[in-house]
């Protein structure tokens, strides 16, 4: 079918942006015929051939002049159209005025689990469908929501390939040769990938907390990202005392990453639920567990749905608690074959949940199921998987 995929930003940096990018080269495999538009509010573009026009955002009603515009050049030709944000929603809502398609909204708990604009809630009560990206968000939709159309999961997928297990001494050698590091061989490493956004929800204060009540210099946090909070997550980690424990690292190339995941013993990202914030299933949990590398998270979100149900591969704590991060820190110290054996469960469960062939199959399925014979599609051959984007999480683009 003829698909009008719109979103923000969708060659540039952030989750959102790597998760359009996988939706439109899986509907692509799905052998639909995609039309992209790129509402651009960011700067950067990290990976052309995705969108097939670009806007520049200056502002919502500008924006939507220029897309009736599309609607306009491209009348008649559209059978669904997908919306990679909930604040896009009224732009389904005007595209399926014109050509009478329905169409999709991708929603994520950050923004859908909060307060929305009068024409965001509407537009997104009128969708023909839902897709979030885990099911802490559909759980929790009807307590935010007045209206709430039919709903799918599909998960982030993980490229399997890319982020794979790499011999840990070798994996230390090339964090020490990239980033001017040395001595790594008898530390034990904590690595988080995320962005330091406003307010701070990535664990990053909890775990220094947690080096200082551990107060041993064996342990060693590396830092990977960037944003508005670094400079006060640098402060913290001084006036907490462990700041020779702590390497920020800021934003990294994308090679990097496989790299920063198999020095570390543990990936930490433990964030808050709540109104506006809290995680679907973050990436830097399932791209640590497809290096066979454990974790710690909050319980308090999607993120345990990167935990395995039956074959443990990472730990839940209460994010406010940093004696708890402590103790699960010292645990997994004290027992190298715990770590090795939740490596490998985290291995196997993102090959058995979260890796881009299994993402192809459920969006397909969702489209099927929900919009009927219209979202069938015509089998093609899959594209080349590489990951999307380069350098570690920056901010999702919203309106």
């Amino acid at each position: 079918m003829n698909i009008l995929y719109i979103g923000f930003d969708i060659e540039g940096v952030g989750g959102i942006a790597t998760y359009s990018r996988y939706q439109v080269r899986a509907l692509r495999d799905l052998g639909h015929r995609l039309f992209v538009v790129s509402i651009d509010k960011q700067d950067v573009i990290i990976e052309r051939g995705h969108a097939d026009r670009h806007i520049a955002f200056g502002s919502k009603y500008r924006a939507a002049l220029n897309f009736l515009r599309v609607l306009r050049e491209q009348a008649g030709r559209f059978e669904v159209i997908v919306i990679n944000h909930v604040y896009l929603a009224p732009f389904g809502w005007l595209a399926r005025l014109f050509t009478g398609a329905p169409y999709v909204v991708n929603v994520y708990n950050i923004d859908i689990l909060t307060r929305l604009t009068k024409p965001r809630e509407f537009a997104f009560g009128r969708a023909d469908l839902a897709l979030a990206d885990c099911q802490y968000t559909i759980d929790r939709l009807p307590d935010y929501r007045r209206r709430v159309p039919p709903t799918g999961l599909l998960y982030d997928p993980v490229d399997a390939g890319f982020f794979r297990p790499i011999a840990k001494a070798e994996a230390r050698r090339e964090v020490e040769r990239r980033f001017g590091l040395s001595g790594l061989a008898d530390r034990f490493i904590i690595t988080t990938v995320a962005f330091m956004g406003n307010p701070p929800n990535k664990g990053h204060h909890q775990t220094i907390d947690a080096l200082r009540e551990i107060n041993d210099p064996r342990f060693l946090y590396l830092v990977v990202g960037d944003g508005p909070m670094r400079l006060q997550i640098e402060d913290h980690a001084r006036r907490a005392g462990v700041a020779g424990q702590v390497a920020f690292l800021g934003l990294v190339e994308q090679s990097a990453l496989p790299f920063l995941y198999n020095a570390g013993d543990v990936t930490v990202l433990v964030s808050r639920g709540g109104p506006g914030l809290g995680e679907a299933v973050p990436l830097g949990l399932i791209e640590a567990a497809a290096c066979g590398v454990p974790f710690i998270c909050g319980n308090q979100d999607g993120s345990v749905e990167a935990i395995s149900p039956t074959h443990p591969n990472g730990f839940a704590i209460d994010p406010e608690s940093a004696g708890q991060l402590a103790a699960r820190l010292r645990e997994l110290d004290d027992n190298p074959s715990k770590r090795a054996a939740m490596g490998a469960n985290g291995k196997r469960f993102v090959e058995e949940v979260f890796v881009y062939p299994r993402f192809v199959e459920r969006q397909g399925d969702l489209l099927v199921r929900h919009l009927g014979n219209v979202a069938r599609p015509q089998p093609a051959a899959p594209s080349a998987v590489s990951h999307p984007g380069v350098a570690s999480p920056s901010p999702d683009a919203s309106a």
